[in-house]
């Protein structure tokens, strides 16, 4: 991607599918992105998804479930996933809980993790209860070969019209994810508006970096969080996936690489599918 691209919107790289051995044991930890806002972490053999929505729309080619055509495939269905431990969601936005994707997942006995509209969402969704999970700001618990500590975030987006799209998300409705592996520590931030918290982070390997343009996204402030966690390797995401004009949905990481410290050895543009392997820094240790 050259720089010359960076004040259009980005789209993703070619696809490259997740194959069912993508979801076996391994001996390390690798990320995958989803496309979207969705991520696949498989840390030696404990796989997790964030906020998957990666099924499509009933009788209407090449169109996720959002209703959105793709620009790009892709690398994997719910219906296709092959195993799973648990799906972690950062907030209960269309863009991330699917109306296909949970119950498709349910299917395979999968643990779905979030905050109360989350849960109450899945439910009307068609997921059994009993396979969800309701957590708080800053929880810590286990799934397998990860510990996973929800971080704040700021994303009340529907402030500037209630009275059409609800009330705003609260600081108790979003959150982030640090998820400490057995080979490095990985951190999504959620969708949100830069917070002091996010600067008080420490010894993040990975950087899941949120490049939408959206305000209520870190947009730019996307720099100022990658530059405060130095050591870390970077991987964009929220752009070049849906043909939509949205801001939410749209960004470019040659936008933000300019300004960051060293971004031609940390940032890493994934292709939809393509592995990211976990290491920790000697300066994060």
């Amino acid at each position: 991607m050259r720089l010359s691209e960076s004040k259009q919107n980005a789209v993703a790289p070619a696809t490259q599918p997740l194959e069912s051995d993508s979801f076996a044991k391994t001996t390390n930890t690798f990320v995958s992105w989803l496309s979207g806002a969705g991520f696949l972490i498989n840390s030696h053999g404990t796989v997790v998804m964030i906020d998957p929505v990666i099924s499509m729309e009933r009788e209407k080619p090449n169109t996720v479930e959002l209703g959105l055509r793709l620009r790009v495939p892709l690398p994997i269905e719910a219906k296709d996933v092959p195993h799973l431990d648990a799906v972690l969601y950062t907030h209960g936005d269309s863009d991330h809980v699917g109306k296909y994707t949970p119950p498709a997942l349910a299917e395979k006995e999968v643990l779905f993790y979030g905050t109360l509209p989350v849960v109450n969402k899945l439910e009307t969704l068609g997921v059994p209860a009993i396979q969800t999970k309701t957590f708080g700001i800053g929880d810590t618990f286990k799934i397998g070969q990860i510990e996973i500590t929800t971080t704040p975030a700021d994303h009340p987006w529907q402030e500037n019209n209630p009275e059409k799209y609800g009330a705003p998300w609260g600081p108790e409705d979003c959150c982030g994810f640090l998820i400490k592996t057995p080979d490095g520590t990985i951190w999504c931030t959620g969708d949100t508006r830069l917070l002091p918290e996010h600067l008080q982070m420490v010894g993040i390997d990975v950087l899941l970096l949120d490049v939408s343009r959206d305000p209520y996204h870190l947009g730019l402030e996307a720099v100022t969080v990658a530059n405060n966690l130095s050591n870390a390797h970077l991987i964009p995401y929220h752009y070049g996936t849906y043909d939509t004009p949205i801001d939410a949905l749209n960004g470019n990481p040659m936008e933000v690489a300019p300004s960051i410290s060293e971004w031609e050895r940390r940032l890493h543009v994934l292709a939809p599918g393509e592995k990211f392997w976990v290491r920790a820094s000697e300066d994060n240790s």
